[in-house]
């Protein structure tokens, strides 16, 4: 299990765990609100004009800018720190990102960015490749919602879209976290399957973007750690660092 807690984080307002953000808002609660409201604002323009998808990690920094460009300084920016969610599994260490990185884009530029598949093909390639990105977990806050647009990019590019309001983010929560301590991605294929459509077949519950923002439930956020001897193997293990 990770050290987090005692770690120092240099995006909290000190003696809090409350991010800094421009508007110096120092309440959790209203935090949430405001950012809430920004990205969900930008977010109803952005779906307006939405860019054709790049697969990169270039083109998710430039999503996440846009979303919480009202929010943070640091949007858009590659985290500093190592960061866990929960007590769980760490997330990426920083040390590797770029290594990280390489390996989220090739493996979804090998997989054409999921174009010319069958539902079925697409799902499964799908549900490797958001694991692969979530592992990743570029950005100390925002990693979701950023990836909720990258992925509606990347499906519409691909002849799908996705009925997010089918599904609670409880859901979607689980499913991610058994993909990324588990490397199981049997969830998050179910989750997949209940979700998407082809592009001429009507939602039912329309993108629900607020859907997954706003849901109240408890909720584990990330913090920074302190990466152990064994997370470092089992990083080397994954992308074969000698």
């Amino acid at each position: 299990m990770c050290a987090v807690e005692t770690v120092f984080d240099p995006y909290l307002i000190p003696h809090t765990r409350v991010l800094k953000n421009k508007s110096n808002i120092d309440d959790q609660i209203e935090l949430d609100k405001y950012e809430n409201d920004a990205v969900l604002t930008r977010c109803s323009i952005l779906y307006e004009n939405l860019p054709h998808a790049e697969g990169t990690v270039k083109q998710l920094q430039w999503i996440h800018h846009y979303l919480f460009q009202d929010v943070y300084d640091w949007a858009g920016q590659i985290r500093t720190i190592d960061m866990t969610k929960g007590g769980g599994e760490p997330f990426h260490p920083l040390e590797y990102m770029g290594v990280g990185i390489r390996y989220c884009e090739q493996t979804l530029k090998n997989d054409n960015l999921l174009q010319g598949l069958s539902i079925d093909e697409f799902i499964s390639k799908l549900s490797v490749n958001y694991n692969n990105f979530n592992v990743l977990h570029p950005f100390r806050e925002g990693n979701g919602r950023t990836q909720r647009v990258f992925w509606d990019i990347v499906a519409r590019d691909a002849g799908y879209h996705f009925d997010w309001g089918l599904i609670t983010q409880r859901v979607n929560d689980k499913a991610s976290i058994r993909a990324k301590d588990a490397n199981d991605t049997k969830l998050l294929e179910d989750m997949f399957r209940i979700i998407t459509k082809p592009l001429n077949v009507e939602l039912l519950a329309q993108q629900q973007f607020a859907h997954l923002v706003e849901e109240e439930y408890e909720y584990a956020p990330n913090v920074a750690s302190i990466l152990q001897d064994k997370d470092y193997v089992a990083y080397k293990t994954r992308y074969g660092i000698a």
